[in-house]
């Protein structure tokens, strides 16, 4: 996005000195690009081609008072593409101001979408607790207002953040009553988002089997309503399900179609996650220049976007492609730094395998006290947490890491 369309600090107070001619123009720009993005509501390429347009015109059009209703449209309309897009840090300034119109009009319906909405970038940029506190606010703001279907979406991406804080009883509560509340309401959009998101608790928890029917669910609710976006989506969580399975033929096959779902929308940010997930597919099968060459491009999107989750996958996953190659300098920096953004985001689990793949690299090259090390620092991070499916075998793995340390490390008895 430009730099010459960032919004004023000043935005939700109108300057003085606008002219009225230029206050019905912003007003007719805004109204103008809000038309122009819901013609194509199954499509991003519009905003693709157009985003600096409608920065330019949300720019003006939330500082205009006679702009602030078309404008507040235009920002909720063209959210899921700057999402998707990876366009958070200046997308993250027009939602503050949008935020601050909505209080001060007493608009609480705009109010809470807005909300919900901040909590998507908060989740994205790694700070869960602050998007479980967006989300928490917007589904009692939509509860005040009986806005049953704002409510599910707000719930929905609540369950989502909840999960990847592995609490997982609270993630499928309310990921159940928001889907409870969209089949009732028959809002299909709504349905997709539930189902994905308990495919995703079912995926962690090990259950591959139930994680694929939810995200065929979701799949077929956006085939439904013609969610190119939501088809993409579907098709990449099939594929991690069915990479669950250990189905390669089938998980190949579904991330490609989501990949080129992907470039059809220009979501660039989930472009790379399906990348990502494709490497895993040819790690598995030790393809690992074709690996390599997904997970580089997958961490230059993360890098740019600003989505350390991302970038810690990524750098977790090309650690391992550069052990298996014996590239083993480029391995530790990469899996430290996956370590060390893994602790950032206060994601133990993650961080844990991070160092478990780390430990191999130096039992690769003898180190056996550095591995130990290593080693003892996750297993200790895991021996509080529950034992899901995923953390019994990263901890059985370090176990069996832990002897090939103690192992080698002993001296050679003479023959």
């Amino acid at each position: 996005m430009a730099d010459d369309v960032l919004i004023q600090e000043s935005s939700g107070t109108e300057p003085g000195f606008w002219p009225d001619f230029f206050r019905q123009k912003a007003a007719a720009n805004a109204r103008f690009w809000l038309d122009h993005v819901s013609r194509a509501p199954s499509s991003t390429a519009t905003l693709n081609r157009e985003r600096d347009n409608v920065a330019k015109a949300l720019s003006l059009g939330l500082q205009v008072e006679t702009a602030w209703q078309p404008a507040i449209e235009l920002l909720l309309a063209s959210h899921r593409y700057m999402e998707w897009h990876g366009s958070w840090r200046d997308w993250e300034q027009f939602l503050a101001a949008g935020l601050e119109i909505s209080r001060q009009r007493g608009d609480v319906a705009s109010e809470a979408a807005i909300v919900d909405r901040l909590g998507d970038l908060k989740r994205n940029e790694g700070d869960l607790a602050a998007a479980i506190a967006c989300h928490e606010q917007a589904a009692q703001l939509n509860g005040q207002i009986g806005n049953a279907v704002g409510r599910a979406r707000a719930l929905a991406n609540l369950g989502h953040v909840h999960r990847l804080r592995s609490n997982y009883a609270e993630a499928m509560s309310v990921l159940e009553e928001s889907l409870a509340i969209c089949e009732q309401c028959q809002a299909l959009d709504g349905m997709a988002i539930a189902h994905t998101n308990l495919g995703f608790v079912h995926f962690v928890q090990g259950n591959s089997d139930r994680a694929l029917a939810h995200h065929e669910a979701a799949t077929q609710c956006s085939q439904e309503t013609g969610d190119l976006a939501g088809m993409a989506r579907g098709q990449h969580n099939k594929g991690i399900a069915y990479f669950q399975q250990g189905n390669m033929a089938e998980a190949e096959t579904c991330l490609q179609q989501a990949m080129g779902l992907y470039e059809q929308t220009h979501a660039r940010l989930y472009l790379a996650a399906a990348s990502l997930d494709l490497g895993n597919v040819y790690l598995r099968q030790e393809r690992l220049e074709q690996a390599e060459a997904l997970y580089l491009e997958a961490k230059k999107v993360m890098g740019q976007v600003g989505s350390p989750r991302g970038l810690a996958h990524v750098l977790n996953n090309l650690g391992m492609v550069y052990s298996r190659q014996a590239r083993y300098d480029l391995a530790q920096e990469s899996l430290q730094r996956s370590s060390a953004l893994w602790a950032q985001l206060e994601q133990p689990v993650d961080q844990a395998n991070a160092e478990g793949n780390l430990a191999e690299a130096y039992l690769a090259q003898q180190q056996w006290e550095a591995a130990a090390q290593v080693l003892a620092q996750a297993g200790a991070r895991l021996d509080s947490l529950e034992p899901t499916p995923r953390i019994t075998n990263i901890m059985a793995e370090i176990r069996a890491l832990a002897e090939r340390a103690a192992a080698g490390s002993l001296p050679v008895k003479d023959s």
